[in-house]
């Protein structure tokens, strides 16, 4: 098979289309043909090697897919062969054939495609898990949204929305900032033309926000940690405020990140009534169950039209490095996915 490997830790021209062997799923797995790659900021990083539980270069990294079963192991009861699936595989996706575990795979349904497939899981996972698992967002409560226009935002802005919060949503540009209006988005702020926390204040009459969500850290969570309302929890899923605009990570932003992000004293968190919660769903271990049952609540809303993944742009296996380097300059909106010849 033709896989993609990352050579060393860098930039996204040390990925390299080489041959590789089909790999044999062991009990609990699956082999897949992969018909399109999902592509996630936490790909990015990886590649840098920065990001917790990347393997030594070289690897084939990606961690989401869609395409069909042609292979089960022995104890795999979810699959019988030749569905249609996507799937959480965590490394190996950037290649024709992948492996996962059958808990962290379920079936496309019959209206959606390929590249929505590839779309679905990573996003609409973190974002059920930040605000339904650990936020245990509630009716009336108020939202706020950081790279809104993402596919993790995204599907914020729609669960926050279908959970009857106020939501607000930050992003960098006005087509941005519109795209999240669509997805469900009550207040929509660019940050680059104003003030988010100011306006968030003005919005809300000074009470802040219950509830933030938030992948970039650094001076954002600074600002949004002062907007938190008593009881209000605070969700961390990344720092991309540590890299560059080309995505290239940078000493001086990591220890400026890190500066503008002290370790929060504990006591004062009691007497401010507010709480903190980071998540990394790659190191997620012995809660199968618990993503199979996510998976299920996020497809039932799906078919009754609450959510909905947006792919942004579709690149060809061919060009992933390309892909790749799109996704790390920001350029995106939704979802960046690569598409996986059938042939040969």
């Amino acid at each position: 098979m033709k896989a993609v490997y990352v050579t060393r830790y860098g930039g996204p021209d040390v990925l390299q289309i080489q041959d590789a062997p089909i790999p044999e799923p062991g009990p609990d797995q699956v082999l897949v043909r992969v018909r399109c790659i999902g592509l996630n900021f936490a790909d990015i990083v990886g590649r840098f090697g920065a990001y917790p539980g990347t393997p030594k270069p070289p690897y084939i990294p990606g961690l989401e897919f869609s395409g069909d079963v042609v292979r089960i192991g022995p104890k795999v009861t979810k699959f019988s062969g030749r569905e249609r699936i996507m799937g959480y595989s965590k490394l190996g996706s950037h290649a024709e054939y992948v492996l996962v575990n059958q808990y962290y795979a379920t079936l496309i349904p019959e209206k959606m495609t390929y590249e929505e497939g590839a779309s679905f899981l990573v996003s609409m996972l973190s974002a059920y898990h930040g605000l339904v698992r650990l936020a245990n967002l509630r009716t009336g409560e108020r939202l706020l949204v950081h790279a809104a226009a993402g596919g993790v935002g995204l599907a914020c802005l729609q669960i926050g929305r279908h959970l009857n919060a106020e939501v607000f949503a930050t992003a960098g540009t006005d087509e941005k900032t519109e795209v999240a209006r669509s997805f469900g988005a009550h207040h929509v702020i660019n940050y680059t033309a104003s003030a988010f926390e100011k306006e968030v204040e003005r919005l809300t009459g000074g009470y802040g926000v219950d509830v933030v969500m938030d992948s970039v850290g650094g001076e954002v969570f600074k600002k949004s940690w002062h907007l938190l309302a008593p009881m209000g929890r605070y969700l961390m899923l990344g720092v991309s405020s540590m890299t560059t605009a080309d995505g290239s990570l940078s000493r001086s932003m990591i220890a400026d990140a890190y500066e503008q992000m002290k370790p929060i004293f504990p006591p004062s968190l009691i007497h401010t009534n507010k709480g903190i919660f980071g998540f990394n769903l790659g190191l997620i271990t012995g809660r199968e169950r618990y993503f199979e049952q996510a998976a299920t609540e996020l497809l039932t809303w799906y078919n009754l039209g609450v959510i909905r993944p947006l792919v942004g742009k579709v690149f060809p296996f061919d060009q992933i490095v390309e892909a790749h380097r799109y996704l790390q300059n920001r350029h995106s909106i939704g979802k960046v996915v690569v598409s996986v010849p059938t042939s040969g």
